[in-house]
């Protein structure tokens, strides 16, 4: 087929099998109509040959057809080709030399994208001597004018006329399932330009997103007179896919599997048991991980509020208690997920950051792991460890789900449903039996009180215990390949995408009572002496909502029955009892986590305050009667010693001589 047969052909399918589609597209002014390759490929094979082997013909042919169409025109009305067959699709890793200037489909997720520029595609230039004129078309980075006036010899032009369009180029990164193990991602620059940069089609080409894109293999060189060339795309058409589970192939027979598996009417605990099998004993901690894989289902409401439905879980664990390995499980099993350490990791790198291009000098926006991992997972390890700020930019991503980015005149919002499940040590390396937990996570009480879960791993002496995990640990060495879960790390992956892709439970009745019940005899419980503690806020009560539907999404059911509302309420008890629980009175106390004070610590607190104001009497306080008459209201010795410490160092009261106090 040579290009003018080409235009034939491509008239003849757009007025028998497109007509309509070109008419909507002309009446709604769109700027390119979209082929779908499968179905030409099926009506004319001969046609996506020719577009395959010599795409830039294949696509002139297309566009001069399409201006023959009587109802088209729009002279500058571009062709774009979509759904090309799951064969042709190549990896990023495996594009080769032999790719170059052919017709291929990529699949990737968008790591970067620069800001929209014009640039020249073709201009007209007019001799200086003569004022002959003479169009060029531009394909490389700098204006480049004719050699010479063939005319009169002349090599001096001046630029009269240039055509312009607008441009972007994107980053392209190897998605996640394509990697095996801790392979480097493949990365590749793809060029858009045209309606492919509309400010409307601009809002999903954003970091984070997964995208199918068709397009030219071209090469340019890596310096000026090189050998050596580096490989871009130019796209031909972009489409955006939002994957909320992994793109895992499932055949018929796995599927059914994994719906019989579901009606084991143990499947929970198996589930929760290959969770990391080789590691020993956290039964529960397994338990609420599993549920984080699942995740709840994310909300939106009429008033634009939104609900989410990931899960976020924090460890803090001694050294050597296996919190690490069970991070590193859960980042590989997840669909999408991350694994990162924080002493290596920055606010930039986590959330987005905005980079300066070498080439060009120009910004761009730049994803970060957690939004990378978007529908996925995010394990944070040595959390503890990193700066304050970059913990910070955290918070946002949390709660919101999103990541406001305002830097170098870049304005975004980038899409964040990220799942974080995060692991740190206590301030001392080792728990203080002494000292409530909360007070021993340095991390910050506003990101604390944003997990749903907080679970202290403790190495403590216990010969029983002791006994079945130096059995667990030596049989992994001797016979290391036996150390495997009720269900497979393959088929557990499948379970949870097949799980997310399928089953978006509706909370019944019968769980919403079960669960009410729960919350307002726990708010009750704290209200009992002068509203001395909140045992639980409305947080805790979505975090039991969402809980509730990741349970029911293991056992793929429609509907979140009262089992699972208590499933909950069980894993949620047993997270409060080990960080929400006042050490001096022995009741819940949510403000343990959410501000690190509990209510008796202020109220005591408020009691010094009242004492120090009315012994100053216009001056400073004698210390000793402020202390003697805190002993007289019943608050301790070395409790009243330690509260005027912090509200020194804090900055309430001074010392303006020795044995004195007096408020700031």
């Amino acid at each position: 087929m040579d290009f003018g047969e080409a235009v034939t052909e491509f008239e003849e399918f757009f007025s028998e099998e497109m007509y309509e589609d070109i008419s909507r597209a002309v009446q709604k002014g769109d700027d390119s109509i979209v082929i779908d390759f499968m179905e030409m490929d099926m009506i004319n094979f001969e046609l996506s040959d020719y577009l395959q082997k010599n795409p830039e013909d294949g696509i002139n042919a297309a566009e001069e057809a399409l201006m023959g169409v009587d109802i088209v025109s729009n002279d500058d009305m571009t062709v774009r080709f979509a759904n090309m067959p799951e064969e042709d699709f190549v990896l990023l890793k495996n594009l080769r030399s032999k790719h170059i200037g052919k017709f291929i489909p990529i699949e990737g997720m968008i790591k970067r994208a620069s800001q929209v520029k014009p640039e020249v595609v073709s201009a007209i230039f007019e001799c200086e001597q003569c004022g002959a004129r003479y169009e060029k078309e531009q394909d490389s980075s700098k204006l480049k004018s004719p050699y010479k006036c063939e005319d009169c010899g002349s090599r001096k032009f001046e630029t009269e006329e240039k055509v312009m369009t607008d441009t972007q180029v994107i980053t392209l990164e190897e998605n996640p399932e394509n990697r095996e193990g801790s392979e480097q991602p493949t990365s590749l620059s793809v060029r858009l330009e045209g309606d492919l940069v509309d400010p409307e089609f601009q809002q999903k080409v954003v970091p984070g997103n997964v995208a199918h894109i068709t397009g030219v293999l071209r090469e340019k060189p890596l310096k000026k007179n090189s050998k050596k060339y580096d490989i871009y795309m130019d796209a031909n058409y972009l489409e955006p896919t939002q994957q909320e589970f992994e793109k895992l192939e499932m055949t018929e027979e796995e599927e059914q599997e994994i719906r019989d598996l579901a009606k084991d009417p143990e499947i929970f605990e198996k589930i929760a048991e290959s969770i990391a099998p080789s590691i020993y004993g956290h039964g529960e901690i397994k338990k609420a991980i599993a549920l984080q894989l699942f995740g709840g289902v994310k909300k939106g409401r009429e008033d634009g509020v939104k609900s989410r439905g990931d899960i976020h879980i924090l460890l803090i664990g001694e050294p050597g208690t296996g919190k690490s390995q069970l991070l590193k499980f859960t980042g590989e099993l997840s669909p999408k997920g991350r694994y990162v350490v924080g002493k290596s990791s920055t606010g930039a790198g986590l959330t987005a950051s905005v980079v300066k291009e070498e080439s060009t000098g120009e910004f761009s926006l730049e994803a970060g792991a957690v939004v990378l991992a978007n529908k996925g997972m995010a394990a944070i390890d040595e959390i503890d460890k990193m700066g304050e700020e970059d913990r910070s930019s955290l918070h946002e991503a949390m709660e919101q789900q999103e990541i406001s980015v305002s830097k170098a005149n870049i304005q975004a919002t980038l899409n964040a449903e990220t799942a974080i499940l995060a692991a740190g040590n206590p301030k001392l390396g080792r728990f203080d039996p002494y000292e409530p937990i909360p007070q021993q996570i340095n991390i910050g009480d506003t990101l604390l009180s944003r997990f749903d879960f907080i679970f202290p791993v403790k190495d403590e002496p216990d010969e029983e215990k002791d006994q079945k995990l130096s059995e667990q640990v030596l049989m992994n060495h001797i016979e290391p390949e036996e150390t495997t879960g009720e269900i497979s790390q393959e088929m557990l992956r499948k379970y949870v995408a097949y799980a997310q892709k399928n089953c978006r439970p509706d909370l019944t009745k019968d769980a919403a009572n079960k669960i009410q019940e729960f919350y307002v005899n726990m708010r009750s419980s704290g209200s009992q002496e002068d509203g001395d503690s909140i045992p639980i806020t409305a947080r805790q009560l979505e975090a039991l909502v969402r809980v509730a539907e990741a349970s029911a999404r293991a056992e793929l059911s429609d509907e979140v029955k009262t089992e699972d509302a208590q499933r909950a309420i069980d894993i949620l008890t047993y997270s409060l009892k080990q960080v929400g629980v006042d050490p001096e009175t022995g009741d819940y106390d949510i403000d343990m986590i959410e501000s690190g004070v509990s209510g008796s610590q202020r109220n005591r607190r408020q009691t010094l305050k009242q004492i120090i104001k009315a012994k100053s009497d216009g001056g400073p306080a004698d210390r000793q009667e402020v202390i003697e008459e805190a002993v007289e209201k019943d608050i301790p010795e070395d409790k009243v010693e330690e509260m005027i410490e912090k509200m020194m160092n804090e900055g309430e009261v001074f010392e303006p001589q020795r044995g004195k106090i007096q408020k700031l």
